[in-house]
């Protein structure tokens, strides 16, 4: 995989984060909690209804509303920009992993399309998504994946959670 930044600050993503990502758990995690999305106008919903239930699930409620909104954003996005699922594809996946102190958010979809933060003013009908993400996340950025496509991940600091 190759990794570069997304947002302003937003650091390279932690190897155990990418490891998620290539389905490696030799390196202590779990196995992430995934979740297919298909294209549909629900599937955002689906995603903040498996990322509520997943957190909740790891004692991380504080994190729920922030992560339900960068999820959906990220989602959002791979459903806007990722062409049409052709017949075998993989869908667009959202995958959740923990970490210490830190929960991991990934939504993989088949385009190689990066995502960048566009310039928006409060008259702006679009384009605030990613400066939600970048507002709501420790850190953000995108990976190019081998086979082709990418993966959008965000960081959020859990540390609230269990202390």
């Amino acid at each position: 995989m190759t990794a570069d930044l997304a947002g302003p600050g937003a650091a390279t993503a932690p190897s155990w984060l990418t490891a998620m990502f290539e389905g490696d758990d030799g390196n202590g995690l779990s196995l992430p909690a995934t979740c297919a999305i298909h294209g549909r106008t629900t599937s955002p919903a689906v995603a903040r209804d498996f990322t509520a239930r997943t957190l909740s699930g790891w004692d991380a409620d504080d994190l729920v509303p922030d992560a339900q909104i960068v999820v959906s954003e990220l989602v959002t996005n791979a459903l806007r920009h990722a062409p049409a699922e052709p017949a075998g594809a993989p869908p667009i996946r959202l995958r959740l992993v923990r970490h210490r102190f830190h929960i991991g958010c990934g939504v993989s979809d088949a385009s190689a399309r990066v995502p960048a933060l566009s310039p928006w003013s409060d008259l702006s009908e679009s384009g605030r998504g990613l400066h939600l993400v970048d507002a709501l996340c420790a850190a953000w950025g995108w990976i190019l994946t081998r086979g082709g496509g990418k993966v959008v991940w965000a960081l959020f600091d859990a540390r609230s959670c269990y202390y």
